[in-house]
């Protein structure tokens, strides 16, 4: 069967004429009548009905149709989408989340409302360390991080978030009754803190900033990522200090409190290679920015 021949069939059975279909196919009546009959004869049944002013479609002519005009449309999507790739304007972007900023809902309604426009994201969640190696390959056109991040320091950024750093207090705590503590209500407590190797640059600005509060972390409270500190809160081992994104959704075991004092601030922030010339990922970047820059406002 070739493509052609499903072309002329689709072109007939729309306009219900042959002379017609010829004359919008741009060839001879004739020629047109001997390739849908070609057609009929290698797939073994009639598809249409000759009549005197036109024709109809057979039962097996409806059923063909509709196949017929989806591989059409499929090949017309084919062939949008590799000029758009041979202009640079691929649709598809690559986009890699760090495990502590996947589930943050500004972040993706950001995406979902740029989607729409004709982009299709493939997304991944990962830890960190992949995702930077990832990116450093190109196998990701974007990654969407968490900063202060030594790894990203070699990455384009643009800032889509700011995340301040709360307390996750369990219910049954004293703390737990006030809307906002100071950083000094935090000494001899039990601070729940992710551990180093998940997010070097992020740690270290953390516990700088305790440090000089006169705050000293325990090592034995860490737990292994920001998430899981959350949890820990939640059953009582002790109040978790995490970005406000991945707390906003807690049941009653637990409570948010602000920190005053507490001027380290985490980034969401949206990465890609400086070499990575996809100029449909770097739209994405434009549009993203322009969505944050006017919340900012």
């Amino acid at each position: 069967m070739e493509f052609r021949h499903l072309k002329y069939f689709v072109t007939v059975a729309q306009l219900r004429h042959f002379t017609k279909a010829a004359e919008q196919l741009g060839i001879a009546q004739p020629p047109l009548s001997q390739q849908i009959k070609k057609l009929e004869h290698e797939l073994g049944v009639d598809l249409f009905k000759r009549l005197s002013r036109g024709v109809e479609l057979t039962r097996a002519g409806e059923v063909f149709l509709k196949d017929a005009e989806s591989i059409l449309a499929d090949a017309q999507r084919a062939e949008a989408r590799v000029r758009q790739v041979a202009r640079g304007e691929s649709t598809q972007v690559n986009i890699g989340f760090a495990t502590s900023t996947s589930t943050c809902i500004p972040v993706l309604e950001k995406m979902a409302s740029i989607q729409s426009n004709g982009i299709h994201f493939n997304t991944a969640e990962m830890p960190m360390p992949e995702l930077v190696a990832q990116l450093k390959n190109k196998q990701q056109d974007l990654a969407i991080m968490r900063v202060p991040c030594y790894a990203s320091e070699p990455f384009e950024r643009k800032r889509l978030l700011d995340d301040p750093f709360v307390a996750v207090i369990p219910a049954h705590h004293p703390l737990a009754r006030f809307k906002s503590i100071q950083l000094h209500h935090l000494k001899e407590q039990k601070l729940l803190l992710f551990p180093r190797e998940t997010g070097p640059a992020l740690y270290d600005a953390l516990s700088a900033l305790l440090g000089d509060a006169g705050i000293r972390l325990q090592p034995q409270f860490a737990s292994p990522q920001l998430r899981t500190t959350i949890a820990m809160a939640q059953a009582g081992f002790g109040i978790a200090i995490v970005p406000y994104s991945l707390a906003e959704h807690l049941d009653d075991s637990a409570v948010i409190v602000s920190i005053e004092g507490m001027t380290l601030t985490s980034q969401i922030v949206v990465a890609w290679q400086a070499s990575n010339l996809n100029a449909q990922a770097l739209n994405v970047v434009a549009k993203l920015s322009a969505i944050s820059a006017g919340e900012t406002r």
